[in-house]
């Protein structure tokens, strides 16, 4: 079994051993297109390992993971598999330099001024799913949820229960993590509880998550168009929120508000604190199971002097 970059031996949900799964197939498709080969494990290594330039480091490590759980997967002599590893790991080398792609595009931070144009055209239009996307820009700078993860949120009282998205390998802090969002007041509370039964409703509507995501990210890619702010996605919430909480929180407390098992995901992978919001403070602190859940030792963040922002009612 292989081990993760924790030490811990990686484990992998019945999701990503589909995905891992349409992606060696993707693989082996175009080394046959290519190579003419690909039908064996050992030409799709041999393909991929001289592709050299093409790829993205991320992408790279995306489709040699998908070779990697092929290969955990086929019967072979100790020595083939062995050499067919080594060159794998060797290889190949990514592109240096060139346009970004994927989720690097992504805008990692918004200002409020941007926010309050996309909120007053979502307020005056009749879009199907214009209130949803409301609720997500007012919700997801506050709370910097993933997007998919209103689906399992809950409010207990003054706290919101929620299930990481990414618990497995020792990625987040435990299964669940939790956050006193009593600052929120009994209106943001009841709001937020409203807008969780509607998120599910909508889901359930459009035939799961993953068409509704497109169809909310389709809407919230014309509004932008329509008012002249460059293109913002759900996840760019996520960043904003992170960022801003950064300007009042220890980086444990970030972490395990934003559902890292890490104290450096948030200083490595997300929006810098001099790009958040100073004086964003609707949700509270993580409680301290979840703070005690994160691992690593870290330095302040320093935030850039700003002005608080009056958030949107």
């Amino acid at each position: 079994m292989r081990r993760n970059c924790t030490g811990q031996i990686a484990s992998k949900t019945s999701k990503s051993v589909a995905a891992y799964g349409r992606r060696y197939r993707n693989l082996r498709l175009m080394a046959e297109r290519e190579e003419r080969a690909g039908g064996d494990i050992a030409d799709v290594v041999a393909w991929f390992r001289s592709q050299n330039g093409r790829w993205k480091a991320s992408t790279v490590r995306q489709y040699r993971s998908a070779i990697w759980h092929e290969l955990d997967g086929t019967e072979m002599l100790s020595d083939l598999r062995a050499g067919l590893e080594m060159r794998l790991a060797a290889g190949p080398k990514p592109v240096d330099g060139g346009p970004k792609r994927t989720s690097s595009r992504k805008r990692k931070s918004l200002s409020v001024a941007e926010l309050m144009k996309l909120d007053q055209h979502l307020k005056t239009s009749k879009g199907r799913y214009d209130r949803l996307l409301r609720c997500f820009l007012g919700f997801g700078v506050a709370l910097f949820l993933r997007p998919v993860e209103y689906l399992s949120a809950s409010v207990e009282g003054t706290i919101l229960v929620v299930e990481n998205a990414k618990a497995t390998n020792g990625r987040a802090n435990g299964k669940y993590r939790s956050r006193d969002i009593s600052a929120m007041g009994a209106d943001g509370i009841a709001n937020l509880e409203l807008f969780l039964r509607r998120i599910r409703k909508a889901t359930a509507q459009a035939g799961g998550w993953e068409s509704l995501h497109g169809r909310l990210a389709s809407r919230l890619a014309r509004v932008c168009k329509a008012v002249g702010v460059d293109r913002v996605s759900l996840y760019t919430l996520r960043h904003v929120g992170i960022a801003s909480a950064k300007t009042w929180l220890e980086p444990y407390e970030v972490a395990a508000a934003a559902g890292h098992g890490s104290v450096r995901t948030a200083t490595t992978h997300y929006a810098k604190s001099r790009t958040g919001w100073r004086g964003l403070r609707l949700a509270g602190k993580p409680l301290a199971e979840s703070v005690d859940n994160v691992r690593g030792t870290f330095k302040r963040f320093q935030p850039t002097a700003r002005e608080p922002v009056a958030f949107m009612g």
